[in-house]
Order: C-alpha cells, then structure tokens, then sequence
C-alpha cells in the first residue's frame, strides 16, 4: 500500500509544533505535498522543513483544492465539500 499523501490548510504555531512533526515522525506511512497558508513565508518555511521532495506550497486554498480534485477520484470530490468547492468553516476556541 502506498503512502497516504497530504495537503495541509494552515501552517501556524499549532500544525508547525504538533501535526507537522508527528506526520514526519510517520513518514513511514504519509507524506505531505501541499501546504497553504495565508503568509506565504509561513506556507514555504513549512513546506521547506517537513515538505516531501516536490511539495509545493500556496497562499489561496482554492488553487490547493484545484491542483488536489485532479489527483482524487470522482468519489474522493463528491464527498469532500472543499474539492466541491464549497465553504469550508472550522472553529477553534481562543
């Protein structure tokens, strides 16, 4: 079985301390591809130490989910609303 492959929306404090480091510690298992953040020096410093070789890195989320909705299949798009292109909200406490 091949390698889970990741596209990462996010790459602040929380994903560079905790998630970034715990998916390379598993790169056994994953890899991940894409990174996207609003501050592009954030998306490419992340993407520069915990990237695959050949990630790449965005600052608009639309152009991660056009470059992913042509690698998934026609299920993997109709389930996920991002590759649907529809609004995607998550909440986090302050």
């Amino acid at each position: 079985m091949g390698k889970l492959r990741i596209g990462v929306i996010g790459c602040g404090g929380i994903a560079n301390q905790k998630h970034f480091p715990a998916m390379k510690n598993n790169a056994d298992l994953c890899e991940i591809v894409a990174f996207c953040d609003i501050i592009e020096e954030r998306a490419k410093k992340a993407c520069e130490e915990f990237g695959a070789p050949g990630a790449k890195f965005y600052t608009d989320y639309h152009e991660l989910s056009y470059m992913s909705a042509h690698r998934t299949s026609p299920t993997a798009r109709s389930r996920s609303p991002l590759l649907r292109r529809r609004s995607t909200f998550t909440s986090r406490s302050r």
